[in-house]
């Protein structure tokens, strides 16, 4: 059977799968006996040399399928999808899957699924490293802070050391230094003076005990060898406290009280904190000030005047000095004050972002899903996109794959239209012009790409709409002049569904992912909505993706977000980062109109577009566009960024999840839930 539309457009989640087999796989898995999805068709890699149309002008391997294929699109790494006649039960589909699988000439199959909304190798020992003796020991390491006014927030090492008593007739070339953290030994950095004295800087954190151990390097004719390490010393470093985080809005109406994120070890420099003092500002206005001692996160302004905005910062202060985050910035835009999401204590601290960037307009995210509509707020936000969906009965605009990336409604039978790319866009990247909300990124550009028509679309879609986004050459499609950044694919599944499944050396859509990573695009995706493992949520249990999870009001869990689990490795897997996605069953304190839900860009219309709206929604396709807005604001302050980059960023700033918490608890969503603030000030200081 379909997917139920209504249980997915509930949640204003999307539903996608794809299951694959190879052919050296032959024993049958529970997965391919899943009967609750529908496929189109097959994705059939074929070996190189051999065309994806035999002699008789048919899909190669048609005889071993025994029923009739449709010559589809190469969709890049040798992938070419061949659709059925109609639509197959999972089970059919996967027994002509299996025998296709079975022909010599086929590399590996997947399911091309019915879509909806909602090693090492042994170096050669040569004679002259054979020949070479490691040196002995290197004695008498000491290390002292190395911390300097010049550069009050870095944290440096002075190392000093005496050479090793032997270096057994080599020639010394220089010193090898490692850390440990506490996770073990790692290299610091090489040294290929003879000195034995060395200030290092680069790797190294505040308020983190470190330990050191250094060798030396010796050579002889072509070999070198490192030689036996000297006997540990150990030092915590210091500097001056990072900037604080503000645990909410950093703005001031009249009488309040400032709210920052608590400081670890690291954050304070290594030092006992002397304390705290924020500061509100505001033009034409006498600055107020307050102060919290080292244990407080919040003291509270008095003398603020009435109905003037002000900006606040905070500053920590320790014995190597002061350290003041940067005032944020707060939209005009009348309904930013129901963006919860953006500025709560549990939100993602965007007006702390905005200070630096709100966005460049160099940047471009491809918002993959069910085209847009047009709308104020994003008329000047959006450039031309494609439309991927290739079945003409489900396109809603009568053709196949073209250049009209417009959503002319999803309708279903009795379901409305649910304008979810047009709700997704805005969350992103609405602008910030005195009409309405603000997207967490206002000032990048938006290129809506459809893979989703009224009754869905394919898993070949999605794959050839992920790689025409990053500009990678589509057959069938004119070549993305502008290629996006950042991708945002809010779609899940509510049934198992592996990515690549036990047995296959490779699948379709994580080579299309792969492409991605390479050209410097990262992608982020929904957990999915339906209360379960994300793990078994297709796409986002792809690799590489940044996979988000949703949070509600108080920063828990939402109610219906999938979830992480632990891994063969005894790793939680699943959920990479949360983010707001509303929770209309546990709202807590959010504004009283949004019933917990995310507010954003929308269209009135039941079946086709007919005005332009807002309104409030819910789902993790709402929490992953507010990632992908921060990653858009990163790309913003560091163009040449890298996808690993990025996920380090995130990882590193995210905010903790309230105590005794679901998610602090089980640990089950994720490193914590995205800061803006925080992401984009620690991008911003990349080298």
């Amino acid at each position: 059977m379909r997917f139920s539309k209504t249980v997915l457009a509930a949640a204003l989640t999307l539903g996608l799968g794809a299951i694959g087999i190879s052919p050296s796989w032959a024993t049958a898995d529970p997965a391919l006996t899943d009967t609750s999805f529908n496929a189109a068709g097959l994705i059939v890699k074929y070996k190189s040399g051999i065309s994806p149309v035999a002699v008789d002008g048919q899909p190669t391997g048609e005889n071993a399928v025994g029923i009739d294929l449709n010559l589809g699109r190469d969709i890049g790494e040798g992938w070419h999808s061949v659709g059925f006649d109609k639509d197959l039960s999972a089970g059919v589909a996967t027994a002509a899957a299996l025998r296709i699988a079975s022909d010599p000439r086929v590399a590996a199959v997947e399911l091309d699924r019915r879509i909806l909304p909602a090693g090492l190798t042994k170096p050669v020992l040569s004679k002259d490293l054979a020949a070479l003796k490691p040196a002995s020991a290197v004695r008498l390491l000491s290390a002292k802070d190395a911390w300097s006014a010049i550069a009050p927030d870095q944290a440096a090492v002075k190392l000093s050391w005496s050479a090793p008593a032997s270096i057994s007739g080599a020639t010394l070339v220089g010193y090898r230094i490692e850390s440990n953290d506490g996770a073990g030994w790692k290299f610091l950095i090489s040294s290929t003076s003879k000195n034995t004295s060395l200030t290092v800087k680069q790797g190294l954190k505040p308020g983190v005990k470190y330990s050191f151990r250094i060798a030396a390097i010796t050579k002889l004719a072509t070999a070198t060898k490192v030689g036996s390490f000297s006997i540990p010393t150990s030092l915590t470093l210091t500097s001056t406290p990072q900037a604080p985080v503000f645990n909410g809005s950093n703005t001031a109406f009249g009488s309040t009280s400032p709210h920052w994120v608590s400081q670890n070890k690291t954050q304070t420099g290594g030092l006992p904190l002397l304390g705290y003092i924020a500061t509100a500002t505001a033009t034409g206005q006498t600055p107020v000030t307050c102060s919290a001692p080292p244990s407080e996160t919040t003291c509270v302004f008095n003398g603020l005047v009435p109905n003037i905005t002000y900006t606040v910062s905070v500053a920590a202060k320790n014995a190597r000095g002061a350290t003041s985050s940067v005032p944020g910035v707060t939209p005009l835009d009348p309904l930013f004050n129901k963006q919860w999401a953006l500025t709560a204590p549990f939100g993602v601290n965007v007006t702390n972002a905005w200070s630096r960037t709100m966005g460049s307009k160099n940047v471009i995210v491809a918002v993959i899903d069910s085209g847009i509509t047009a709308h104020p707020d994003l008329d000047n936000q959006v450039i031309p996109g494609y439309d991927f969906v290739s079945d003409v009965a489900s396109s809603g605009d009568g053709d196949g794959w073209d250049a009209n990336n417009a959503d002319p409604g999803d309708f279903f039978g009795n379901d409305p239209s649910s304008w979810h790319g047009t709700h997704v866009a805005g969350i992103i990247g609405a602008q910030s012009n005195n009409i309405g909300v603000a997207g967490v990124a206002p000032n990048v550009k938006i290129m809506p790409v459809r893979a989703l028509g009224s009754d869905g679309g394919k898993s070949s879609d999605l794959i050839a709409a992920l790689r025409w986004s990053a500009g990678i050459h589509v057959d069938g499609a004119p070549d993305n002049k502008t290629p996006a950044q950042v991708v945002n694919m809010s779609m899940g599944t509510d049934t198992a569904t592996p990515c690549r499944l036990p047995g296959q050396a490779t699948g379709a859509t994580e080579d299309a992912l792969a492409d991605l990573k390479k050209a410097g695009v990262t992608v982020i995706s929904a957990a999915g909505n339906f209360n379960m493992p994300a793990t078994a949520s297709y796409p986002g249990n792809c690799y590489p993706t940044i996979n988000v999870g949703a949070t509600r009001y108080s920063g828990d869990r939402a109610s219906y977000s999938n979830y992480s689990i632990l891994d063969s490795t005894g790793q939680m897997a699943g959920v990479d980062i949360s983010a707001p996605g509303g929770d209309s069953k546990n709202p807590g304190d959010s504004p009283a109109e949004s019933g917990g839900k995310i507010l954003s860009t929308i269209n009135t219309g039941k079946t086709t577009p007919l005005l332009p709206d807002y309104a409030y929604e819910e789902g993790t396709s709402m929490a992953a566009p507010i990632v992908t807005g921060v990653v858009a604001l990163i790309y913003s302050v560091k163009p040449k960024i890298t996808f690993d980059q990025v996920w380090e960023v995130l990882k590193a700033t995210a905010t903790k999840f309230p105590t005794g918490s679901e998610c602090e608890v089980k640990g089950i969503c994720g490193v914590g839930i995205v800061n803006a603030g925080a992401a984009v000030a620690s991008a911003a200081a990349l080298p």
